[in-house]
C-alpha cells in the first residue's frame, strides 16, 4: 500500500483548497489553513483539508499570494526542518532566492501548476482543476528524491510535468501567461470610449481577447513586480510589432506579416489533452435564447456520433436567439449538419 506524504498546504484559496480537494480524493492526509479563519473553514467544510494537528508536515504546499509567497516558504522552512517545501507561485526565480538566503533550498522545489479559473477563492475549488494542465517543477538546489515528492504530488492530481530551471520558467510565462493579461485588459480598456450600444456591437471575437480581463488586479500587480524584467521584455516585443504596423508605410502590408507571423505561432499552442492543434470545423446554429435549447442540441449531436471537440456561444443583444459553435473534426461536419436540419435547426453556417 501506498504511503502518502503528510501534507499541509498553506492558502485556502483557489489553487490550495483544489490541491487539497484533489489530494484527498487520492487518500493523501491532508491539512490547510488561511490567514483568513473563514477561508480556513471553508476549505475544511468542502473537504479540502483538516486543520494543523501536532504531527508535524512531511511536505508542504504554499499557496499564497505571489508577493508574500517567498516569506512564507523561508517561514515554513524554519519551522518544519524535516519537511519538503513547495509552492505554486507563478513566478519561481524570488522564491528560490528566498530559499537560498536561510542557507535551506535543498528542502525547497519551485513549482507552478498552469491552471486556474476567471473566479477565485476556496468556494470555487475543483478537485479536477489541475488533471491535463502543465505542472512546472523547478528543481532548484533540491537533490532527486526531494524533487520526486513534489512530482508525486503533481502525478497524483494527473498533471502533466514539465521540469525547467527557475530563470526559464519565469522568462516562459512572460510571453505565454503574463503578457496575454496585460493585452487582454489593454483590449478590454480600449472600450472605455464607447457608448454602451457601440459596445453591444461585440462579437465572439472581442469576447475570445478579452476573457481573461476579469481577473484581480492585486494578484497580477503581484506577477508583474516580481517577473519585472521578463515580462517588460516581453511587451518591449509586443509593442514593437504594434509600432511596425502603426508606422508603416503599408498598414496593410504590415498587418498581412504580422497576421501571417501569428498564424504560423499559434499552431504550436498545444490542443486538446496538451496534444497538436487540429483543424476543427465550425457548425454555427441558430439557437433559441430558452432552457434546456442548448441540452438539446447537444443530445441531437450526439446521436449522430458527432464529437463536440470545443462549442462557442454568442447572444445577440436585441434578439431572443444565440448563434452556437460546435466544432468537429472536418469530417463529421456535413453529417452533423444534415442531422440537425432535419432535425429542425436552423444552420447558419459550416
Amino acid at each position: 500500500m501506498t504511503v502518502h506524504p503528510r501534507t499541509h498546504i498553506i492558502g485556502a484559496g483557489l489553487i490550495g483548497a483544489s490541491i487539497g480537494l484533489g489530494l484527498r480524493t487520492q487518500g493523501w492526509p491532508v491539512t490547510i489553513t488561511d490567514a483568513s479563519e473563514r477561508a480556513a473553514s471553508l476549505a475544511w467544510d468542502i473537504g479540502a483539508g483538516e486543520p494543523l494537528g501536532e504531527r508535524e508536515p512531511e511536505l508542504v504546499i504554499v499557496a499564497v499570494r505571489p508577493s508574500d509567497t517567498g516569506d512564507v516558504v523561508a517561514e515554513a522552512l524554519r519551522a518544519w526542518p524535516g519537511a519538503v517545501v513547495t509552492d505554486v507561485a507563478s513566478v519561481k526565480a524570488p522564491v528560490l532566492a528566498a530559499a537560498r538566503a536561510i542557507e535551506a533550498s535543498e528542502r525547497y522545489v519551485g513549482s507552478h501548476p498552469m491552471a486556474g479559473r476567471e473566479v477565485s477563492g476556496g468556494l470555487a475549488a475543483q478537485s479536477d482543476l489541475f488533471s491535463a494542465r502543465p505542472w512546472v517543477v523547478c528543481a532548484g538546489d533540491a537533490p532527486d528524491a526531494t524533487v520526486e515528492v513534489v512530482r508525486t504530488v503533481a502525478r497524483a492530481l494527473e498533471s502533466d510535468i514539465v521540469e525547467m530551471a527557475a530563470d526559464a520558467h519565469d522568462a516562459a510565462v512572460a510571453r505565454v501567461s503574463h503578457a496575454p493579461q496585460v493585452v487582454a485588459s489593454a483590449a478590454a480598456a480600449a472600450l472605455g470610449p464607447l457608448h454602451a450600444d457601440d459596445v453591444a456591437l461585440a462579437g465572439q471575437g472581442l469576447r475570445d481577447v478579452t476573457r481573461i480581463a476579469g481577473s484581480p488586479p492585486a494578484m497580477w500587480a503581484d506577477i508583474a513586480r516580481l517577473n519585472h524584467t521578463a515580462l517588460v521584455s516581453t511587451l518591449d516585443h509586443i509593442i514593437g510589432d504594434l509600432e511596425d504596423v502603426r508606422e508603416a508605410d503599408d498598414i496593410g502590408e504590415a498587418l498581412t506579416d504580422l497576421i501571417a507571423r501569428g498564424n504560423l505561432e499559434v499552431e504550436r499552442i498545444p490542443g486538446k489533452h496538451g496534444g497538436k492543434t487540429r483543424d476543427w470545423r465550425g457548425v454555427t446554429v441558430i439557437v433559441p435564447d430558452e432552457p434546456g435549447q442548448l441540452v438539446r442540441l447537444l443530445t441531437d449531436a450526439a446521436q449522430v456520433g458527432a464529437n463536440v471537440e470545443d462549442l462557442s456561444i454568442e447572444h445577440s443583444p436585441r434578439q431572443p436567439v444565440g448563434l452556437t459553435t460546435l466544432y468537429v473534426e472536418p469530417e463529421s461536419a456535413p453529417p452533423l449538419v444534415e442531422a440537425l436540419e432535419r432535425a429542425g435547426w436552423t444552420v447558419a453556417s459550416s
